[in-house]
């Protein structure tokens, strides 16, 4: 296929570059205010119905299509020529879509309930991902799982200190550690997100590697669930991962809530618990970033901080990869205002490169972010 060069996809796509590098932006206010959490019930539902319905772009088109979304959604956030590719976390040029040396990686494999790509899972960005091709094809359809015995290695390259190995078998397999929780989080997107409703497949996680064949029916399952609970503790949520699903919400205008919200993972797939406060819906400690002074910033900075009540608070600092680099708070914080310095430092004390950090601030309620940039 060749690349479309037409002036209105230029346009659009650095206007959306440009969004992008002013803030790693959160979901709208309001976009969650429709979620009931009286039950895992209500959740699920109200949920779906939020996630619904999304715009939905062709696999491939001479207009605005996938490749284009995955281009910008698995952008290298060191290199804006290059993407980052899911399982061999490699660092690839943009060649725009075709045959190269990336492809489109199903995460939830189409073979298990829509073949087609006509079908509307079969496009969904949050789902999908940049990857390359001879790592896809290894991996087949494979469910995931970790890998005991008799595991066939497929190692993730170092990227900006960060590298792994993919592990498989003949049925399963097991992706390298700093994307663990990323293919998780897409895998109980898909759950949610395609209940059968509106002629579409109904996806289903599952434990039962039985359940977990090649099928147009209505009904599909992937797995396994106990698996992606754990890759999903393991892996939190991190800074590249929310950049991924702001800008897959450009263009689809709909959200992966466990990258907003990770706490409603185990509230529908696990214990039925939200952050451990028991069956009952726990208040919200909301929170909001004030101000950050100075920014730009040498050699240290303060961020001012409110949460509105006394509760859990999580303050951290990460790097454009979406490392975690510096915790600056994490425990129970009064209710009020706060400031906490930062010296631009790292948690073993190493003074960090000039460069655009973010600063991302948690409480059981909707996570916030501002943007840091160390001069030196």
């Amino acid at each position: 296929m060749t690349r479309k060069s037409s002036l209105c996809r230029v346009l659009f796509s650095a206007a959306l570059v440009f969004i992008a590098a002013v803030a790693l932006a959160d979901a709208p206010a309001g976009y969650y205010a429709t979620v009931d959490l009286t039950s895992p019930a209500t959740c699920r539902a109200t949920l779906h119905d939020l996630i619904d319905g999304h715009i939905r772009y062709p696999y491939t088109s001479s207009s605005t299509d996938t490749w284009d979304v995955l281009e910008y959604a698995d952008e290298d956030p060191l290199n804006t020529s290059n993407v980052l590719d899911l399982y061999k976390n490699h660092s690839y040029v943009k060649f725009g879509g075709g045959t190269g040396p990336y492809n489109r990686e199903h995460s939830w494999p189409n073979s298990y309930g829509f073949s087609s790509s006509g079908d509307v899972p079969y496009t969904d960005c949050h789902a999908l991902f940049l990857c390359d091709a001879s790592y896809n094809s290894s991996r087949g359809n494979e469910y995931y799982d970790d890998c005991i015995s008799g595991c066939t290695s497929y190692p993730a390259d170092t990227y900006n200190g960060e590298s792994g190995v993919n592990l498989s078998d003949t049925n399963s397999w097991e992706t390298w550690q700093g994307r663990k929780g990323d293919v998780a989080r897409a895998m109980f997107y898909m759950d949610v997100r395609y209940e059968g409703d509106s002629g579409e497949v109904d996806l289903v996680l599952t434990d039962n590697p039985a359940q977990i064949v090649v099928t147009d029916g209505s009904v599909a399952y992937m797995g396994l669930t106990a698996t992606l609970l754990a890759w999903h503790q393991d892996d939190p949520v991190d800074a590249r991962e929310m950049r991924r699903n702001d800008r897959v919400q450009q263009y689809q205008q709909n959200r992966n809530p466990f990258v907003d919200h990770p706490e409603w993972v185990d509230y529908l797939f696990g214990s039925g618990v939200i952050s451990g406060v028991g069956d009952r819906t726990p208040a919200l400690v909301a929170v909001g970033i004030d101000r950050i002074v100075p920014n730009p910033f040498n050699p240290r900075t303060t961020i001012e901080f409110t949460v509105a009540r006394t509760g859990d608070v999580t303050l951290a600092i990460y790097d454009l990869a979406g490392r975690r680099v510096r915790t600056l708070v994490s425990g129970s914080t009064s209710a009020g205002e706060h400031q906490v310095p930062w010296d631009g430092r790292d948690q073993s004390g190493r003074t960090l490169p000039s460069a655009t950090y973010f600063c991302r601030l948690e409480g059981q309620g909707q996570p916030v972010t501002g943007k840091l940039t160390l001069l030196k």
